[in-house]
């Protein structure tokens, strides 16, 4: 979820809709109703600037896996992801908002995707089905999480030991550089992953807009 980015993550503040959406926008911070979201983030040329390929092979995403696609929207990043997991493996799409699903499914079926999992996650907590990640990424879509400490702290738990939670964000002076409580800096996403028990295990510089692209491993 951002003007770049994401996958619409609906954790989010509806705007223009709080009306419709009360718990939204009590929630999580902005961004436009699924439909019109879906729309903007499905569009084929930022689909081809957000480097999938690269951010596939950084993961190490391999058959049997089994992903955490957190704010997945419409499913941009989920369908490849899947594919990449197959055989054995699957994506859990998670999204706040429902709406997302139907567009999630029919991106699925159209290419005959089997191993995708709709997920409806809570303002805190992604309320994954099982402590069973591998890999949980956080694509465009942290600065639109309130409660950030406490939500990455959630994702924790649903880790297996030797997981990772890989982060993707926006630089401090991309688009949100007027909206400082849309800013994300690294030095905070390490922090709160420190508190979450994790630690940075790589640095990786090959996306677009010199967005911070950190992948994350539990300390021991």
């Amino acid at each position: 979820m951002t003007h770049t980015a994401r996958l619409g993550f609906a954790l989010i503040i509806i705007i223009g809709a709080c009306a419709a959406h009360g718990p939204i926008a009590a929630g999580q911070l902005k961004s436009p109703p699924a439909e019109e979201w879906a729309a903007r983030l499905a569009r084929h040329e930022r689909v081809a600037g957000l480097k999938l390929d690269y951010i596939i092979e950084k993961l190490q995403l391999a058959p049997g896996q089994v992903v955490a696609d957190i704010g997945a929207g419409p499913g941009v990043l989920s369908i490849p992801m899947a594919k990449a997991v197959a055989p054995g493996g699957k994506v859990y799409a998670v999204d706040i908002d429902k709406g997302f699903f139907d567009h999630v499914d029919s991106r699925a079926k159209e290419q005959h995707v089997t191993n995708v999992v709709n997920v409806l996650g809570e303002f805190t907590d992604p309320k994954l089905p099982a402590s069973d990640v591998d890999v949980a990424l956080f694509h465009d879509v942290l600065h639109h999480i309130k409660d950030r400490a406490g939500y990455l702290k959630s994702t924790a738990k649903y880790i297996k030991p030797a997981g990772r939670i890989a982060i993707v964000e926006l630089p401090v002076d991309g688009s949100h550089k007027d909206e400082p409580e849309l800013v994300v800096t690294k030095d905070q996403v390490k922090q709160r992953m420190a508190d979450a028990g994790f630690k940075p295990v790589q640095e990786l510089d090959g996306l677009t807009e010199r967005k911070l692209f950190v992948v994350y491993a539990r300390k021991h």
